[in-house]
C-alpha cells in the first residue's frame, strides 16, 4: 500500500512501525536504545522527505496561479463590432492593454486608410463635367479650342459656354452621329478625341449643304474651313437638292413678306430660297424651304457667298 501516493514514504513508515514492534521482545535495554534511536531517525527522515514534498507542492502554485489568470483574462476579453453599409469595424480590448481596431470591407478583405483617402481624388482627375450651356471653366475653355481646330464656330474662345457654342456642339454631334442636343457629355466629349470628319464634294470656293447631317460648309479651295449648324425645310416645305449660283443679296435684316419673321445677311439663289441668320435654329429640318443659321455665324457666311458663287445642296 503507498501512503500520499509515494512509495517512498510508504517504506519509511513501514520499518518505522516494525522497528517499534521489535522493542517490546527484546529484554536488552541497549537494544532498545538501539532501536528507539532508529526509529526517531527514520521518523526525522520521513519529516523531511514529507517537508521536501511540500516545498516542491508549493512550487507549483504560482504555475496554478497563472494559468488562472490566463484563463480570467481571457474570459475578461471584450469585443465590440460595429457594422455599415460600406464597412464592417471589430474593436478587441484586453485588460491593461491598448485597443487595436481593425477595419474591413464587405469582402473581407482589409483596406489600407491611405488607399482610401486618396481614391477620391484619383477618381475626381480622371472624371469630367458633362458640360452646356450657361457653364464656364477652363474645360470650357478648352472644349472651344477643340471645336475651332476642327472647323466648328463656337463663338469667342473664352471659357463661357455660350449659345453660339452650343450650336457648335450640335453641328458636330450631327457630323459625328451623335444625339443633337448640345451638350458635351461623356460621349460629345470621347468623340472629339478622334472625330468624324466631313469632306467636301466639290472643288473651289463655294457653299455646300448636306440635308442628311443638317449642316451648311463653307469651303475654300476644295476644302472645308467651317461646319455650321443648319436647318433646312421642314416636311411640306422640303428645301430641293440643287445646285445654283447666287442670285441676289439681302442687307443685314431682310423680311420675309410670305413667311413673315426677319432674316439676318440673307443670300438667295435658285429663285428665292435663302441662306440667313435665324433667331431659331433646331438641330432638325423647321424652315419654309430656306437654310437657316444661327446669327452670330450669318454676317461669315454671307462674305463668302459673293453673287454668282456656287450653292450646292445635297
Amino acid at each position: 500500500m503507498y501512503v500520499l501516493g509515494n512509495p517512498g514514504d510508504s517504506a519509511r513508515i513501514a520499518i518505522i512501525v516494525l522497528s517499534i514492534k521489535q522493542i517490546p521482545q527484546d529484554k536488552s535495554i541497549p537494544s532498545r536504545v538501539a532501536f528507539l534511536g532508529l526509529s526517531v531517525l527514520f521518523i526525522l527522515l520521513f519529516i523531511a522527505g514529507c517537508g521536501g514534498q511540500k516545498s516542491a507542492v508549493k512550487s507549483a502554485e504560482p504555475t496554478t496561479t497563472i494559468l488562472s489568470q490566463t484563463t480570467s483574462t481571457t474570459e475578461a476579453t471584450s469585443t465590440t463590432t460595429t457594422t455599415s453599409e460600406a464597412t464592417a469595424t471589430t474593436t478587441t480590448s484586453l485588460p491593461g492593454t491598448a485597443a487595436q481596431d481593425t477595419t474591413e470591407s464587405i469582402a473581407g478583405q482589409p483596406s489600407s486608410p491611405l488607399q482610401a483617402a486618396t481614391s477620391t481624388p484619383e477618381l475626381q482627375a480622371t472624371a469630367q463635367r458633362t458640360l452646356r450651356q450657361g457653364l464656364g471653366g477652363d474645360d470650357v475653355r478648352k472644349l472651344q479650342e477643340r471645336l475651332v481646330s476642327l472647323g466648328y464656330s463656337p463663338g469667342a474662345v473664352d471659357g463661357s459656354y455660350s449659345a453660339q457654342t452650343r450650336h457648335a456642339v450640335i453641328a458636330f454631334q450631327k457630323v459625328n452621329g451623335l444625339a443633337r442636343d448640345g451638350i458635351a457629355g461623356p460621349k460629345t466629349l470621347a468623340a472629339l478625341d478622334s472625330p468624324a470628319t466631313i469632306a467636301a464634294r466639290h472643288p473651289g470656293d463655294h457653299i455646300e449643304v448636306s440635308k442628311a447631317k443638317q449642316v451648311l460648309l463653307v469651303v475654300k479651295g476644295g476644302v472645308v474651313e467651317r461646319i455650321i449648324n443648319a436647318s433646312t425645310g421642314k416636311k411640306g416645305y422640303t428645301t430641293p437638292a440643287v445646285t445654283s449660283a447666287v442670285d441676289w443679296k439681302a442687307g443685314k435684316y431682310y423680311e420675309s413678306k410670305k413667311y413673315g419673321g426677319t432674316m439676318v445677311w440673307s443670300s438667295f439663289f435658285y429663285g428665292g430660297i435663302a441662306v440667313h441668320g435665324f433667331g431659331s435654329v433646331p438641330s432638325y429640318p423647321a424652315s419654309h424651304g430656306c437654310i437657316r443659321i444661327p446669327i452670330p455665324d450669318s454676317k461669315y457666311v454671307y462674305d463668302n457667298m459673293p453673287v454668282r458663287s456656287m450653292v450646292y445642296v445635297y
